[in-house]
């Protein structure tokens, strides 16, 4: 997506976010690339929230897809992780630009089989996007390397209680 600013890519990816919120029945998502960078998200109310599952989530995939590896695998097609009233779904695809990985959390008002079959949906609607045909080079990747670490060290400062 050369030459488009972040704001712009945001606004571009905002629509289809919220069409699978509204689809899926979804309480959260964000769609983020492979370093964890926020592309767009719907329903994190606080920042701190959003860097964090974006930070924690950017390492799952890479965690999974080496785990993959180690059985034999190029990678796993989701991720799913259910907690007691919450669940989590992490969904990868390519697209022009690399990798591109959509978080959702849910609850009881739907189910893996809704937001998985809304997250295809999803792919579908984003590759028909012209904005998903350019590649774009990494933007500023020292400065935001820099900045998901910070936001790192703060998310595990609080969460320890330190």
């Amino acid at each position: 997506m050369r030459g488009l600013k972040l704001r712009q890519i945001q606004d571009t990816f905002s629509e289809p976010l919220q069409g699978f919120v509204r689809d899926s029945g979804v309480r959260s998502s964000v769609l983020i690339n492979r370093s964890g960078q926020v592309l767009a998200q719907h329903g994190f109310d606080k920042v701190f929230d959003l860097v964090g599952v974006a930070s924690l989530a950017a390492g799952i995939n890479a965690s999974s897809r080496a785990l993959a590896r180690q059985l034999g695998e190029d990678e796993f097609e989701h991720l799913h992780h259910a907690g007691r009233s919450r669940q989590l779904f992490l969904g990868h695809f390519e697209a022009a630009g690399g990798q591109l990985m959509l978080v959702a959390v849910f609850d009881e008002r739907s189910s893996i089989g809704l937001v998985r079959l809304f997250f295809e949906q999803f792919v579908a609607n984003l590759r028909e996007l012209p904005e998903m045909q350019i590649v774009r080079p990494a933007e500023n990747a020292r400065d935001f390397e820099a900045d998901l670490e910070s936001s790192l060290d703060r998310f595990f400062r609080d969460l320890i209680g330190g």
